[in-house]
C-alpha cells in the first residue's frame, strides 16, 4: 500500500486529469448498462408527440409551463432522435460538465485550495439525494439550463480577474444568465449568489467593495427583472401548474406565514445537507436484489471507495489551510443553497427522497455539495478526510446503482406490456379508452404511458387512444363508465375524443400475461384487483380491429417474443376472431415449452378451443388444472366459461358428459 500511495503521489494533479477522473466517476455511477435503459416518466408522451404529432405541438405543449425550455428540446430531438441509449449517455456527460464547471469556480475563486474544490465537485456528481438521473432525455434539459448558470457564474469570476477580456466575459455571463432565467424557475434565484462571489473577490473596504459588487451585479438585476416582470404580468400561464403557496401563506397571517418558511428552511437543510448523505448507509439493505446485480453493487461500492480514496490521497497541497477555506466557501455554499430553494419554497414544496419529489432536490445540491465539503475541510486529519470523502463518494454511487436496478426493471416491464398488447390488440378504434390495473412500473403512469400507447395505435398527427388506471381516474378524470358518454382530455398538447361506449378493460401484472378482460366470464372475477373488477363489465372487445397499423420504433419495440405470454396473446387474439384451428396450433406450441401459466385464467382461451375442436378429454383436463388453484375464486368464473361453452358448441353426447361432470364438479348453478 506504501508503494501505491508513493506513486500516486508521484503524479502531477492538472485539471485536464481532474476532468478525467471526475468523468471517470461520471461514468462509474450512471454509465453502466446505459444501454439496458430506456424512456421514462414525461419522457415518453414528449417524443411521440414530437416524432409523431410534429414540433408545433411539442412547441404547444411547453407553451404552459416553460416555453423557452422547449425551445432547447426543438434543437435537441432531431439531432439525438429517438434512441434512448443516446439521451443516456448525454445524460451522464452533461452531469459530468456541470461537476468540471463547478471545480472551475471553485478553483477560480480558492487557488490554493484544490482538494475542498474537489470533494465539491465529487459530491454534486455523485449527489445521492436526486434519485432521476436515469430520465435521461428530460434531465439532459435540466442539465444544459445548470451548465448554462455555472458557466455564467464562472465567466462573471474570469471577467474580474482578465480586465483585458472583461466585456467579452460579462457580456457571454449575461447571456448565460437570460438562458437561466427564461428557460426554467429550477435555479431562478441563484444567479445572486454571485453577490457573495463578487464580494470576496473584490478587494478594498467593505463600503468600497459592496459598491463594486452591486455595481457588477446590477446587469444581472436588471436582466432578471425584465425576465420577472415578463413572468408576472405577460406570461399568462405562469401558475398553471403551481400556485404561490407561500405568499397565500404569509396573506393569511405574516406570523404563521413566517413560522411556516421557517419550517420549509430548516426541513430542507436537514434533508438535503445531511440526511440524504446518511441515506445511503440507511439504505444499503440487500434484500430483492439478483445475484449479479448485488456482486455489481458491492464492486461499485469499494471500487469507487478504493478509486476516489486513492486519488483523494494523493491530491496534496503543502501549504493551504483548508480551514480558510470552509471559512469562505460556506458563505458562498450557504448562500447558493439558500437561494436554491426560493423556487421550491414559493410553491410550498419540500424535498424528498421517493419519486418523484425528489427533483426538487436538484437546485439544493450545488450549495449542499459545497457546504459538505466545507465540513470536511474542518478536520485536521488528512487520512480521516480521504476515508470520509471516499466512503461518502463509494456509498453515494452505490444508491444510484440501486435505483438504476429499477430503471431497468421498469423499463423490460413497459417492453413486455406493449409487446403483448401489441401481439394481441394489432389495433384500436379512433377514441378508444383503456381502463387497467396500476402497472407494476414506479417511473411511469396512465399518462406517461399513454405516450407509447397511441405511438403504436394511432397514425401520424392523430390521438386515438389513452390509457388510464382504474384505480385512480375512474370518477375522477373519468367521471363515469355508464355508456354512451363523450368523454374529452387535453392530453399536454393534443386533446382526445372519446366516449365511453369504446372502453376497453384490460390487465397486466407480470409474471402474469397481458389480458384484455372478457365481460361475460370476469364481470365478478375476485383475481382481479378491486378497481378493475368493477369496470370490467363495460370492457368493449369490439374496438380491437384486427389489421396492424402502427408499431413502436425499434429502439423501444421487443417484438412478439416464442414464450408462454407470447403464444397466450396470440391465442387469445385467434380466439376473439373465433379461429379455433389457430388456437389449438399455438397450444400445441405453448405447451410444448413446459411452462406454468402464472394467471389460472391463461388456460381459458385452450379450454374454449379443444372444446370447440372436440377435444373434451383436454378441456376437462386444463379446466380441473385451473380449478385446483383456487376453487372458490376460479370455480364461479369456470361455471361461466363453460356455460358460454354449452352454448356455443354442437350438442353431442361428449360435450353433454362433459358439461354435466364439470358443472357439477365445479357446483355450478342450474
Amino acid at each position: 500500500m506504501k508503494r501505491l500511495a508513493d506513486r500516486f503521489n508521484a503524479i502531477t494533479f492538472t485539471p485536464r486529469s481532474v476532468g478525467w477522473f471526475l468523468l471517470f466517476i461520471a461514468f462509474f455511477t450512471y454509465g453502466l448498462f446505459f444501454w439496458q435503459r430506456g424512456f421514462y416518466w414525461d419522457e415518453f408522451p414528449w417524443a411521440w408527440i414530437y416524432y409523431r404529432l410534429g414540433p408545433a405541438m411539442l412547441a404547444k405543449t411547453f407553451t404552459t409551463s416553460r416555453p423557452f425550455w422547449g425551445m432547447i428540446y426543438q434543437l435537441t430531438l432531431p439531432v439525438i432522435g429517438p434512441n434512448p441509449w443516446l439521451w443516456q449517455l448525454l445524460a451522464v456527460v452533461l452531469r459530468w460538465l456541470t461537476a468540471v464547471l463547478l471545480w472551475k469556480i471553485l478553483r477560480a475563486l480558492y487557488p490554493s485550495h484544490p482538494k475542498p474544490a474537489l470533494w465539491a465537485s465529487l459530491f454534486f456528481l455523485v449527489y445521492p439525494g436526486m434519485g432521476q438521473q436515469f430520465i435521461a432525455l428530460m434531465y439532459s434539459h435540466f442539465y444544459i439550463v445548470l451548465s448554462a448558470l455555472l458557466l455564467s457564474i464562472h465567466l462573471a469570476i474570469l471577467a474580474l480577474q482578465n480586465e483585458k477580456r472583461r466585456r467579452v466575459y460579462f457580456a457571454a455571463s449575461w447571456g448565460l444568465a437570460a438562458v437561466n432565467f427564461l428557460t426554467m424557475e429550477y435555479f431562478y434565484f441563484v444567479e445572486f449568489g454571485l453577490l457573495v462571489v463578487f464580494y470576496q473577490l473584490l478587494p478594498g473596504a467593505f463600503k468600497e467593495r459592496a459598491k463594486k459588487t452591486i455595481l457588477y451585479f446590477l446587469p444581472y438585476l436588471l436582466i432578471f427583472i425584465a425576465v420577472t416582470l415578463w413572468r408576472a404580468f405577460f406570461f399568462e400561464f405562469q401558475n398553471a401548474s403551481y400556485p404561490f403557496v407561500l405568499l397565500d401563506k404569509l396573506k393569511e397571517g405574516f406570523l404563521t406565514g413566517t413560522l411556516y418558511f421557517l419550517n420549509q428552511i430548516l426541513i430542507s437543510f436537514w434533508r438535503t445537507v445531511l440526511e440524504a448523505w446518511i441515506l445511503p448507509f440507511l439504505t444499503i439493505g440487500l434484500s430483492g436484489l439478483g445475484r449479479l446485480t448485488l456482486t455489481l453493487m458491492l464492486v461499485l461500492l469499494f471500487s469507487g471507495i478504493f478509486l476516489a480514496g486513492s486519488y483523494l490521497f494523493a491530491f496534496r497541497t503543502e501549504s493551504a489551510n483548508d480551514r480558510d477555506f470552509a471559512r469562505r466557501a460556506a458563505w458562498v455554499g450557504l448562500t447558493l443553497w439558500f437561494l436554491s430553494g426560493g423556487s421550491i419554497w414559493m410553491i410550498g414544496n419540500l424535498p424528498q427522497f421517493n419519486f418523484s419529489l425528489d427533483r426538487f432536490m436538484l437546485p439544493f445540491m450545488l450549495g449542499a455539495s459545497i457546504l459538505l465539503a466545507c465540513l470536511i475541510a474542518l478536520i485536521k486529519n488528512p487520512r480521516l478526510q480521504m476515508i470520509l470523502v471516499a466512503l461518502l463518494v463509494g456509498f453515494a454511487a452505490s444508491r444510484h446503482f440501486r435505483l438504476e436496478e429499477i430503471y431497468r426493471r421498469d423499463w423490460r416491464t413497459q417492453q413486455e406490456l406493449f409487446t403483448q398488447m401489441s401481439a394481441r390488440i394489432p389495433a384500436l378504434k379512433e377514441g378508444t379508452i383503456i381502463l387497467s390495473n396500476d402497472i407494476p412500473v414506479t417511473y411511469y403512469s396512465d399518462n406517461s404511458l399513454t405516450g407509447p400507447l397511441n405511438w403504436i395505435y394511432s397514425p401520424p398527427g392523430e390521438m386515438y387512444a389513452m390509457l388510464y388506471f382504474a384505480s385512480i381516474r375512474v370518477g375522477k378524470t373519468l367521471p363515469s363508465v355508464e355508456p354512451g358518454l363523450d368523454h374529452e382530455l387535453y392530453y399536454i398538447g393534443p386533446t382526445f375524443y372519446g366516449n365511453t361506449d369504446n372502453i376497453l378493460v384490460v390487465d397486466f401484472e407480470p409474471p402474469g400475461c397481458f389480458r384484455v378482460i372478457d365481460p361475460e366470464v370476469e364481470a365478478d372475477n375476485k383475481l382481479l384487483p378491486p378497481a378493475v373488477r368493477d369496470v370490467a363489465r363495460v370492457s368493449n372487445q369490439s374496438v380491437i380491429l384486427f389489421e396492424k397499423q402502427n408499431q413502436l420504433p425499434r429502439p423501444f419495440y421487443r417484438g412478439v417474443e416464442s414464450d408462454w405470454c407470447g403464444y397466450f396473446a396470440q391465442a387469445e387474439l385467434a380466439r376473439q376472431k373465433k379461429d379455433w384451428d389457430e388456437v389449438i396450433r399455438i397450444a400445441d406450441l405453448a405447451f410444448a415449452l413446459n411452462d406454468t401459466p402464472n394467471d389460472p385464467l391463461e388456460r381459458f382461451v385452450y379450454i374454449e378451443a379443444y372444446a370447440h375442436a372436440g377435444d373434451w378429454k383436454k378441456a376437462v383436463e386444463l379446466s380441473r388444472a385451473s380449478y385446483k388453484v383456487s376453487k372458490n375464486y376460479v370455480g364461479p368464473l369456470m361455471c361461466k366459461l363453460w356455460e358460454r361453452i354449452g352454448r356455443e358448441t354442437v350438442i353431442t353426447p361428449e360435450q353433454v358428459s362433459a358439461l354435466g361432470e364439470l358443472q357439477g364438479e365445479f357446483e355450478c348453478a342450474p
